[in-house]
Formats: C-alpha cells, structure tokens, sequence
C-alpha cells in the first residue's frame, strides 16, 4: 500500500515539475502559472518525490535557479493576483517583484499614470518612492488635523466651563433675590437675565452637539490610524517570519537562538515606540487603558 502510494506521489511530482518546465517555455504568455506552480510545489512538498529533500535543492537541480530566483516566483504569486499578472507579465521580474511591495491601491495608481512596458526600473522605483513619500505626507497632515481638532475641542470644553460658571452665578443671584422678606420688593429677573440664561443654554446645547459629532470623527480616524499600523506591522511580522521559516526550512544549521531574540526584540521594540508615539499624539483613554493591558499581558507571559 505505502508503495502505491509513493507511486501516486512521484507521479504528481513528475507531473508538476513538467508543467513548472512547460511554463519557462513561455514564460511571458504564462508567467502568472509558472510561479502559483512553483509556489505549489514547495508548499507540497512533492519535491521529496523527485528524491530532492530541501525545496532549494530542487530548485537549484531541477530548474537551474537560485533559492532567491525560486522565491521571487513565490513572492509574485503571493502578492499578486492573475489577472494583474498577465497583461503585465512582460516588463520583467525586477518590475514585478517592486510591485509586489505596493498596495492594491497604490498599484492602481502606478498603473494609471505609468506605462509599465516603457519605463525604467530607476524611474518606477522612483514613481514608487514618490507615491509612498506623499501617502506619507497625507498620514501626517491627517495627524495634525486630528490635533487641530483635538486643540478645537479643548478650545470648546473651556468656552462650556466659563458659559456654565456664569449661569450659575446668576442663578445664584436669582435665588437670592426671591428669598428676601416678603415686604422686600423682589423684583422678577431682568428680561436680560432671562434671555442670556436662555443663550447660555442654546450655547451649551450646540457645544455639547458639536462636542460629540467631533469626537466621533476623531475616534474613527484614530481606529483608521491604528489599523493602518497593525497592518503595517502585521506585514512586517509576517515576511520576518516567511524568511526565518525559509530559512529553516533549508536544514541549515540552526541559527543563534541570541540572534533570533535580538530580531525579535527589535520588532518588539519598533513597534512599542510606534504605539507610544500614538498615544502621545493622540490621546485616547480606551486606546491607552488596551495598551496597558497589553504590555502587562505581555510582562506576565514573560515572567511565566
């Protein structure tokens, strides 16, 4: 039974590596197929059937690539969809694996005002670099509007403060004033004491409305904001650990158990100083009381 079933492997095996060959062929017409199908053939592991027992061995045998060369392919056929692939499976490796980096948003817009089949990889890297360069900008004027607004609410919270300490000193007036003697002549409250009570009110009632509409504005900017960076620092996590899984994966030595702290405590780090950052630019109970119970959750895992 297990030799039928060695059989069945190796013919997949032999299958897919003449599909992976068939695509080099036409590499261009069917670039999007050659790299889903090396990707496959590593995530299956069938290379072990063709008696190759790292997926780098194979490659480098088998299809005469480096392991840098073999992962490109990878990395297009997991950052890329086909359809973005095909029409564009001509300008070259280089083109694609700098695309790879991008957004599906920020590829739309290279692709919108740049011909990818006519320019050079020195100005799509520049194109790339000026695209992220004003995302940046956008993020930070987004960040200073936050804290205009925020300088705007502090502005109203105190203007509230001030309309409120004045109508209850004339309420207080008010009230003495009716709890004089009867023989006292108490004279109703001035047609001006009324309407500025009534303004006062009309005053709070719109600042409390404007208060709240505000905050709502600025608590879903700031969750955006906060999305953005998990995202940003999931990405980051995610390819550190697709490397350091390659890399074992290769049955290298195993690398310095100091070294793979330091990396991580590196990220750890990085990414404590971002959060703190926030925090400090955009001050937010909730966020702050979650950032809190994060790093205590994380001191007690440690200290366990």
């Amino acid at each position: 039974m297990s030799e039928e079933i060695m059989l069945t492997e190796q013919q997949q095996a032999e299958a897919l590596h003449k599909q992976i060959t068939g695509f080099g062929e036409v590499i261009y017409q069917s670039l999007y197929g050659m790299c889903t199908a090396i990707k496959q053939m590593r995530d299956s592991k069938l290379y072990r059937a063709l008696g190759h027992s790292t997926f780098e061995e194979y490659a480098e045998e088998k299809l005469g690539m480096s392991r840098s060369q073999a992962y490109n392919y990878i990395t297009i056929a997991e950052k890329l969809t086909e359809d973005f692939v095909q029409p564009v499976g001509q300008i070259g490796m280089r083109k694609l694996l700098m695309l790879t980096a991008l957004t599906d948003e920020q590829r739309d817009e290279i692709t919108g005002t740049v011909d990818l089949s006519t320019v050079t990889v020195k100005q799509l890297q520049q194109e790339i670099y000026d695209l992220k360069a004003k995302a940046l900008d956008d993020r930070q004027d987004s960040l200073k509007q936050l804290q205009e607004k925020q300088a705007r609410i502090g502005e109203l919270m105190d203007e509230r403060t001030a309309a409120r300490k004045k109508i209850k000193e004339l309420e207080t007036q008010v009230q003495e004033l009716e709890s004089r003697p009867v023989e006292v002549a108490v004279p109703e409250p001035s047609h001006e004491i009324q309407n500025m009570q009534d303004a006062m009110r009309r005053i709070n009632a719109e600042q409390e409305a404007y208060n709240a509409r505000v905050q709502d504005e600025h608590f879903k900017q700031v969750q955006e904001i906060h999305a953005k960076h998990r995202a940003e620092t999931d990405a980051l996590r995610a390819e550190y650990e697709e490397k350091l899984a390659a890399a074992q994966s290769a049955e290298a030595p195993a690398p310095d158990s100091k070294e793979i702290f330091k990396a991580y405590l590196a990220n750890a780090i990085d990414a404590a100083k971002r959060m703190t950052a926030f925090l400090a630019a955009h001050p937010n109970e909730p966020c702050r009381a979650q950032a809190e119970k994060f790093f205590q959750t994380m001191l007690q895992e440690v200290q366990a």
